[in-house]
């Protein structure tokens, strides 16, 4: 098996995917391929995964309807290592149960920020002395190295403590070079019980910046916008799939009674919004990350905080035409600069939303 993820790695597979009866699949660029010469049995994945995990039952979990979540990692010489997150699953197996295995590759240490190529106002934003910043987009969209890229740069730059809350830990910030601030990484659920125990964890750390990994269930949404009043920075990511749904999505996690009021926090609390999705570029060898963003600066929130929840997606999606900051627009950019193919680039501009300043206009 490690063997089989060194030879991943040299390849730039960003995925292995194990299932029972299926060969071993790896997705390099945003395409799978069958890379075995013969089928996976379910013992192997089984075997393999009680081991990797350091979880003897992590196989009878997933089978009983357990998702098991989990980093591994590859000594690949003197203090250099290969990382990996892995989900295990339950599935079926012909006429019993079995389990898939899915391993993403993470590198040791996210890319520096220059990589990103952000413009100036995107990356001012996204170090707010307090706040809240928020990167949404669909799994496998690169949002984790976004936020990891900007927590480097803080980390090396200022003398600020970082927290993080991550299932499972990604990118190792604690071996950073010439850091200059403390940073502490913890592990759901291995450190800490839950993601909804960790806002108030926090807040018992003198944290400075404080990442939460996923912001899914109410208690979290709630506490970690209320932290990000108080003079912390704080940053999560969201499955959404635009700026414009964002804070609608989240505030519909509450009961109808509490909802205006809970937009009404959230809009005084956002410093950023940032929606990311990767599209394949032209030959096919690598992807060109697309994205939109608002900056939620004190204009923006005059018009928004008071509108209604129901109403909240063409607001923002007014503010984000009016500043020209859109998906299709930066979709468009790329096109016409020979990065992406005109069906991605069309594809883009139809699932991006209408843009309601086109009556008036």
């Amino acid at each position: 098996m490690s063997q089989l993820l060194l030879w991943a790695s040299e390849q730039g597979v960003s995925d292995i995917m194990l299932a029972p009866n299926d060969p071993v699949w790896m997705r390099q660029h945003g395409r799978w391929h069958p890379v075995s010469d013969r089928d996976c049995a379910s013992s192997e994945i089984s075997y393999i995964l009680d081991r990797i995990s350091r979880q003897p039952n992590a196989s009878a979990m997933a089978i009983s309807g357990q998702d098991v979540d989990f980093g591994f990692e590859v000594p690949v010489g003197r203090g250099k290592r290969l990382r990996f997150r892995c989900n295990a699953t339950g599935c079926r197996d012909r006429w019993a149960s079995g389990v898939t295995m899915v391993m993403r590759t993470i590198p040791e240490h996210p890319p520096e920020l220059a990589y990103h190529n952000m413009p100036d106002a995107m990356l001012a934003a996204f170090q707010p002395d307090y706040g809240l910043v928020l990167v949404t987009g669909p799994v496998g969209s690169g949002k984790t190295t976004l936020l990891f890229s900007v927590l480097r740069h803080i980390a090396q730059t200022e003398s600020r403590h970082i927290i993080t809350y991550e299932s499972p830990i990604e990118y190792d910030l604690t071996s950073l070079p010439n850091r200059r601030g403390p940073v502490a990484q913890t592990e759901i659920p291995r450190h800490l019980a839950s993601f909804e125990a960790a806002p108030r964890n926090s807040l018992r750390r003198a944290g400075d910046i404080v990442l939460f990994g996923e912001s899914r269930d109410r208690e979290t949404l709630k506490n970690m916008t209320i932290e990000a009043e108080t003079g912390v920075a704080v940053y999560s990511t969201v499955h959404t799939n635009s700026v414009a749904e964002t804070i609608s999505r989240m505030v519909r996690e509450f009961p109808h009674g509490e909802r205006e009021g809970m937009a009404a926090t959230l809009i005084a609390a956002l410093r950023l919004i940032v929606h990311q999705r990767l599209v394949r570029t032209v030959d096919g060898d690598g992807r060109v990350p697309i994205r939109e963003y608002l900056v939620v600066d004190d204009e923006v929130k005059d018009r928004l905080i008071h509108c209604s929840v129901g109403d909240m997606i063409p607001a923002v999606q007014a503010v984000m035409h009016a500043r020209g900051s859109t998906l299709s627009s930066e979709a468009q950019a790329a096109f016409e600069a020979g990065r992406i193919s005109e069906r991605d680039y069309l594809m883009m501009k139809k699932t991006s939303g209408p843009n309601p300043l086109q009556g008036a206009l």
